[in-house]
Order: structure tokens, then C-alpha cells, then sequence
């Protein structure tokens, strides 16, 4: 029985035991991820830095699409966050089945993005702000969306490797476990996370630039 089997074969000592060991072959493609994020948020910040009107046409795009949510209720805004996570996560692990192309266009236009937003805010709030604004519901969120992305990247892998008759892959039975830990793992955490950034966060925040 493989490593992934273990977590789903009722076996072992407790459910975060096996959650722990699907984890195990995901560890270089996590750490591939993890580098792409890393590589695009220097490069959205470095941008930025360089070029400040990036900074007012993806905040004029951000906002556009998403600037209603402020107007609505905090649970309102909590849903849609967990939504939003949840959502765009799924469908990085879910279309990384097409050779795991789209887990790395997802991680990499994140990661600009983000690197953009952080540069903005260190200039307007000072980088203590920006992080007491990351860290509660990021220590969560990101390793939640990594994960995600590195799930899709290693299906992608095993598709490849079906299709080419590279390797005998069970990839039906790899897509179903991937599918079962984002639902019990990912998803509860990504709504702790959006509750924390709701609440949390936000309290944070508010007290720091009043």
C-alpha cells in the first residue's frame, strides 16, 4: 500500500496522521510552487518599485471587480472570502489534470499581484502594518492555496505520466484522494482563515492606522 492508500484506508493513528502522510509526496512539488510564489512576489514588488502606475491599474482593476464587497455586511464579507479562496484553490487543483499548467499561471499571478499590493502598502503604511495585515489569516490562507497548487501540479505530473504509459498511475483513485483532503482538510481551514481576516485582521488593522 503506497503512501497516499495509508490516508484513506481507515488505518493508522487519527485522521491529521493520515492527512499528514498524503502530504508526503507532495513535498517537491510544493516546494516548486512555494519558489513560483516567491520568484512572482519579488517581481510584483521589484515592478512596482520601478514602475508605480502598476500599482493604480491593478488596484483600478481590483477594485472594479471586487469593490462592492466593502459595502456589505462583515459575514457577508466572510463568505465571500472563503468563497473566493475556495473556489479559485479548487479549480488550481482540479485543472492542474491538463499537465499542471494552470496551479503555476494561478500561483504566479497571485504572487505578482501580491507582490504589488505589499509594495503599495509598505510605502503608505509602513511594512509593521503590512505584516500584523498578513499574518493572522495568511499563516493559514497561503499554505491552504500552496497546497492546492501543488495538488494540481502533481496531478498534472501523473496524467503526463498516464497518457505517455510513463508510469501504470491509478490516476481516477489519485484525483478522488486529492478531491477528499482538499474537502476535509483545505476547506475548513480556508474558513478559519476568512474568519480570521474578517474579524481579526480587520480589528487589527483598524487600531494600528486610526
Amino acid at each position: 500500500m503506497n503512501q497516499n492508500n495509508q490516508y484513506y484506508s481507515g488505518t493508522g493513528k487519527g485522521f491529521t496522521a493520515k492527512a499528514m502522510t498524503y502530504l508526503i509526496p507532495l513535498r517537491p512539488y510544493l516546494l516548486v510552487i512555494i519558489t513560483l510564489f516567491l520568484l512572482a512576489t519579488v517581481t510584483g514588488y521589484v515592478s512596482a518599485y520601478f514602475n508605480p502606475d502598476i500599482i493604480d491599474e491593478l488596484m483600478g482593476q481590483f477594485e472594479e471587480t471586487y469593490g462592492w464587497i466593502a459595502e456589505e455586511s462583515p459575514i457577508m464579507i466572510m463568505l465571500f472570502i472563503f468563497a473566493n479562496n475556495t473556489i479559485n484553490s479548487f479549480i488550481a487543483m482540479l485543472l492542474g489534470t491538463f499537465f499542471g499548467i494552470w496551479p503555476v499561471i494561478f500561483i504566479l499571478v497571485n504572487g505578482y499581484f501580491i507582490g504589488v499590493v505589499v509594495f503599495s502598502s509598505v510605502q503608505e503604511y509602513g511594512i509593521l502594518v503590512v505584516l500584523f495585515a498578513l499574518l493572522p489569516h495568511g499563516i493559514i490562507e497561503l499554505p491552504m492555496i500552496f497546497i492546492s497548487a501543488s495538488m494540481g501540479l502533481r496531478l498534472g505530473v501523473l496524467a503526463f505520466q498516464k497518457i505517455f504509459k510513463i508510469k501504470d498511475i491509478r490516476f481516477k483513485y489519485e484525483l478522488f484522494s486529492a478531491i477528499r483532503f482538499f474537502v476535509t482538510v483545505i476547506v475548513p481551514l480556508l474558513f478559519i482563515a476568512a474568519i480570521i481576516e474578517t474579524f481579526i485582521t480587520t480589528s487589527i488593522l483598524y487600531i494600528m492606522t486610526s
